[in-house]
């Protein structure tokens, strides 16, 4: 195939798994799937895990929302370090509050926490749903997934009308009072038959329609981990099909990538005297401190298991290297000033290593050189970034995990625009650029 069809195959794919990938939780499920059609065994934390040979090809996850799968490498010797790539499977969303009923002059609405950092003047008049985890209890504690395959919520903005000058230029939602999902008038929700609903600590429309899509009582419905996300599907568009517009681009794209990699390079393995590895965890957007966040056991676990008291953990570590993949900011051509003159990431022109002094980035010139040097073998492009001096910068899993392991660290990322709005958007060619380069990480990286 020509270049540009390879490329919108990639995109294709990679729109497929955003749709389907709708929380965390549903990211797992959809990357379990692609792996154990590809060969891989599941591991279970609290079983025994079989000893490590070469060629064995496993994936693990905790909580529903985070996933490592590795390699062993044919020419694998116990030491001999890994290839790891980290990325993150949550994204910036309203996340529902543990009662959420919220009835207000006469409207039925949803109470909601916000997770992350989002835009959330973004999130106002869109066509909302509810997906993620609901845990129910029948004979046992049973987990189901669920999405409300239809709109149910929205966030309407006040009519200019109603609104002054000056709010309107300073558009800033107060997060607890504004920022509040409506789901059904108190009149339909009557009708609806939401018997008892003033004694009830939730919005009951929704417990029903929940129940119902899980299949079970009102009542067995425990607890849960819910999400309001945006129902319009990820899509790719522009005038010559160049762009992806969709929400959880950050970070979905280095999710997909990674996965897609690790499969893409399962011919050469057996000449691999390396493990390669794809770790996707949960709560990089709120920092990591959860079980299955970056910040958490998982990764030590996991090199506890492929220690096994064959040789020092200090060894292995030495010999490994970590890429932290990551959403990148692409220059925005209507605030360029907002980027450093001589870094200036763009569109459809190769991954982004990122830098920065303050180790807000776990790249250094070492890190940087072998990234530089994997993407020239490669043969894919390399930009670089580094935030002015005037200008806050986010973080990554990047410095978590190497503080955490000692592993070599550089943090690269995918240019993009609109990073934490609920839609997002990116090229269709730098998927096809950010998966060979990591395909070539796993081929051409030799410990340093």
């Amino acid at each position: 195939m020509l270049k540009s069809e390879i490329t919108g195959t990639y995109a294709r794919e990679f729109v497929d798994f955003l749709n389907k990938a709708c929380t965390p939780f549903h990211a797992v499920k959809v990357t379990s799937d692609i792996l154990r059609n590809a060969g891989f065994t599941e591991l279970t934390e609290g079983k025994i895990w079989p000893e490590l040979s070469c060629g064995d090809k496993y994936y693990v996850t905790r909580n529903d929302s985070s996933i490592v799968a590795f390699t062993v490498g044919g020419k694998y010797t116990s030491g001999n370090g890994i290839k790891i790539i980290g990325a993150h499977t949550d994204s910036p969303n309203l996340a529902l509050k543990p009662k959420t009923r919220s009835t207000k002059d006469k409207y039925e609405r949803v109470a909601v926490q916000c997770y992350g950092g989002g835009l959330w003047h973004t999130w106002f008049d869109r066509d909302l749903t509810v997906a993620g985890r609901v845990v129910v209890k029948r004979e046992t504690l049973e987990k189901r997934f669920v999405k409300i395959d239809k709109p149910i919520l929205r966030i309407p903005s006040l009519a200019i009308h109603l609104t002054s000058g000056t709010e309107r230029e300073s558009f800033a939602p107060n997060k607890e009072r504004h920022v509040i999902p409506l789901i059904a008038t108190e009149l339909a929700s009557k009708i609806e038959g939401a018997d008892g609903a003033a004694k009830s600590s939730h919005c009951i429309p929704l417990m029903k329609l929940i129940a119902s899509a899980v299949d079970c009582k009102e009542e067995e419905i425990v607890d849960y981990d819910l999400s309001v996300i945006d129902t319009q599907a990820a899509t790719i568009g522009g005038v010559e099909d160049e762009f992806i517009f969709s929400a959880r681009l950050d970070n979905l794209i280095s999710c997909f990538c990674a996965t897609k990699a690790l499969i893409n390079t399962l011919n050469n393995m057996n000449e691999d005297s390396m493990i390669r590895m794809v770790c996707l965890f949960d709560h990089e957007e709120v920092g990591s401190s959860s079980p299955q966040g970056a910040g958490g056991t998982l990764i030590p676990d996991v090199i506890e298991y492929i220690v096994n008291n064959k040789c020092l953990r200090a060894t292995l570590v030495a010999n490994s290297f970590l890429l932290s993949v990551d959403g990148a900011h692409a220059l925005h051509p209507n605030y360029s000033e907002k980027h450093e003159d001589n870094h200036r990431p763009q569109l459809h022109l190769g991954p982004v290593i990122k830098y920065n002094a303050n180790t807000r980035y776990a790249t250094n010139g070492l890190t940087a050189a072998i990234v530089k040097d994997v993407a020239k073998k490669g043969e894919v492009p390399i930009q670089e970034f580094v935030v002015k001096n005037d200008s806050p910068c986010g973080s990554t899993i990047g410095p978590i995990l190497s503080t955490l392991s000692g592993i070599k660290t550089a943090d690269i990322g995918n240019a993009m625009l609109s990073m934490h709005s609920v839609r997002e958007m990116c090229g269709t060619v730098d998927i096809y650029y950010l998966t060979k380069l990591i395909e070539s990480f796993f081929e051409n990286y030799a410990a340093v």
